[in-house]
């Protein structure tokens, strides 16, 4: 019997410099409690909170809903909405700039990476992933229009006229 129930995880809910102050603050939580702190128990969920907290996609195909939400603790947190019906999945090519700045210059960086969405039949589209490999994106895409049971279609290569 085929799962009906598909999760994804679309992202992380907090920033790379988040996580990494979680870890941080969990490292000198640990040796804080070595030297017989009881207080620095309170710093050290910092650390599994940062790591674990996810934006999730969830498709209810039995119930035909859906749910975008915030996944913590095992549990998604988000609105149960009626799914009306998938029309498609779609690879995208996008390009971003990133912006630095200091005092004497100022630096601009280009990135490609692929973005994999669904279009459901209500016209609403949803963000499932970012890559920067196309082949990964396109392997991950793949898998979850096999899940879905639906079209999956590669418009990386379309040129905007």
């Amino acid at each position: 019997m085929p799962a009906t129930l598909h999760s994804y995880n679309t992202g992380h809910y907090f920033s790379a410099s988040a996580r990494v102050f979680g870890w941080i603050t969990t490292a000198l939580a640990v040796t804080m409690i070595v030297n017989g702190s009881v207080a620095a128990y309170a710093f050290l969920p910092t650390a599994i909170i940062t790591q674990l907290t996810h934006y999730r996609t969830e498709f209810d195909l039995a119930q035909m809903t859906y749910r975008e939400g915030v996944l913590f603790a095992g549990m998604t947190f988000g609105k149960t909405l009626p799914l009306a019906g998938i029309d498609f999945l779609f690879l995208k090519k996008n390009n971003y700039k990133q912006v630095s700045e200091s005092r004497g210059s100022m630096s601009t960086f280009q990135f490609v990476k692929y973005d994999g969405y669904i279009k459901l039949s209500d016209n609403v589209k949803l963000h499932l992933l970012q890559r920067k490999s196309k082949e990964q994106a396109m392997q991950e895409m793949q898998q979850i229009a096999q899940d879905l049971q639906a079209e999956l279609r590669d418009l990386t290569e379309m040129k905007i006229q």
